[in-house]
């Protein structure tokens, strides 16, 4: 029993290698810690009791330790994840899928190589092996897949699920493999063309998968740009507007010193005055109002500002961005403009008279973004993340990361304060 512990405390620590590289943290690194730690306890006792029970060669035992462990890592993995549903599944399943494969390689390694082992020592070697294929898989993951994982949202709910369900039907296959190569049936030869097929097949699928997972990350930049050509264009229309009304002050520049004059000639200096002064408020009318010199930063708040006017809701900017920074435009569209439009969602929603304010701030390396506004009563908040998550936080939330960053919600007197802090 003692060398079957020391085994499958080898194989958690590697589920828990594999888990933590696919995850992205939901929970302090403490909470998620002791979630691991639970999960190793219930992961060695269930194999630890299974063994007993059944025996270590038994289809019942691989059947049993096998879907008790699946269901166990699931909900652990679902737990301290912080991506969408949807989005999990498909990684969960995928990684049930490459431990299937390696589970089948090791022991037909281990049955070809190391036949002659005790039964302690065959335990030891399909462990051994099944690290070792895992290590190169992982390496890739990290190096080549995960950041098409990441960047994509689990916005598009319909193209996981799917993908998940086609690797649902995998699962079901390679746990069959599972099941025959460790129960030792007969015909294991012709068997081993049979999964040699089902995997090549497997691969040839995940490349389509991880096509598409590229496709979901082009869409979700093209929607970026589509929203930054937007907000550019309104800018656009609004200096086209503004240089106009700047064109019929100029037009008319003679007739108003000509009036003056007039009223100068008559002595009436006080009306003179007023005439000043009204002309000068019609000149600030036509100046076009600028938040910051950054264009696309600028382009974002007068098109919020102006769409909060219409609605009738109070707002307060501030913002000192340069001209030149190093947080990419699209990155700013997927930030400011989700931001801004919750903002003003919540404010519409709750139908107060509160104020949305909003404060960004370029800090040594650092660009911060605080956006306040009044919310409806019924919010909650966990780790300072949003328990129902608005449109357009996902793509916040992978902004961050891009950006080594991080993001908190806090809510106090009915006022929903996030900050965003893009490190550069």
């Amino acid at each position: 029993m003692i060398h079957l512990a020391a085994v499958m405390a080898l194989l958690v620590l590697t589920h828990i290698f594999c888990l933590v590289a696919m995850t992205e943290r939901k929970y302090s690194i403490r909470k998620t810690a002791l979630i691991y730690a639970v999960f190793s306890a219930f992961f060695i006792a269930l194999t630890l009791t299974v063994f007993a029970l059944f025996g270590s060669s038994s289809a019942n035992t691989a059947f049993v330790s096998f879907t008790g462990t699946i269901f166990v890592g699931f909900f652990v993995f679902i737990l301290s994840a912080s991506d969408a549903f949807c989005k999990k599944l498909f990684l969960f399943i995928s990684y049930s899928n490459l431990f299937c494969i390696f589970f089948c390689i090791a022991i037909l390694v281990c049955n070809a190589l190391f036949a002659e082992l005790s039964e302690t020592g065959t335990l030891y070697a399909r462990n051994i092996v099944r690290t070792l294929l895992y290590l190169p898989a992982v390496l890739v993951y990290l190096k080549f897949l995960r950041q098409y994982v990441r960047m994509v949202p689990g916005t598009n709910k319909r193209a996981w699920y799917s993908i998940s369900l086609v690797s649902t039907l995998f699962l079901a296959v390679f746990t069959s493999f599972v099941i025959f190569f460790y129960a030792g049936y007969d015909h294991e030869g012709k068997a081993i063309f049979l999964f040699a097929a089902v995997v090549l097949i497997y691969c040839s699928v995940l490349w389509v998968i991880f096509g598409t997972i590229q496709h979901m990350d082009y869409e979700m930049k093209t929607e970026l740009i589509g929203k930054n050509v937007e907000y550019l264009q309104a800018q656009l229309a609004l200096e086209k507007e503004n240089e106009l009304t700047a064109r019929t002050i100029r037009h008319d520049f003679r007739h108003h010193n000509q009036n003056i004059a007039a009223l100068l000639q008559k002595g009436d200096i006080k009306e003179a005055l007023h005439y000043i002064e009204q002309y000068d408020e019609s000149l600030d009318a036509a100046k076009l109002k600028r938040f910051c010199v950054h264009a696309t930063v600028n382009a974002i708040l007068s098109s919020f500002y102006i769409r909060a006017q219409k609605d009738g809701v109070s707002v307060s900017v501030s913002a000192d961005t340069p001209e030149e920074s190093p947080i990419a435009d699209m990155d700013f569209v997927a930030v400011l403009s989700n931001l801004l439009e919750n903002a003003l969602n919540g404010c519409k929603e709750c139908g107060s008279d509160g104020e949305i304010r909003v404060d960004i701030r370029s800090v040594a390396d650092k660009t911060v973004i605080v956006c306040s506004n009044p919310c409806k009563p019924g919010l909650a908040l966990e780790n300072g993340m949003l328990k129902k998550r608005g449109t357009g936080i996902d793509s916040i939330v992978l902004a961050v990361r891009k950006y080594n960053g991080d993001i908190r919600y806090e809510l106090e007197d009915e006022c929903l304060t996030v900050c965003v802090i893009l490190n550069a």
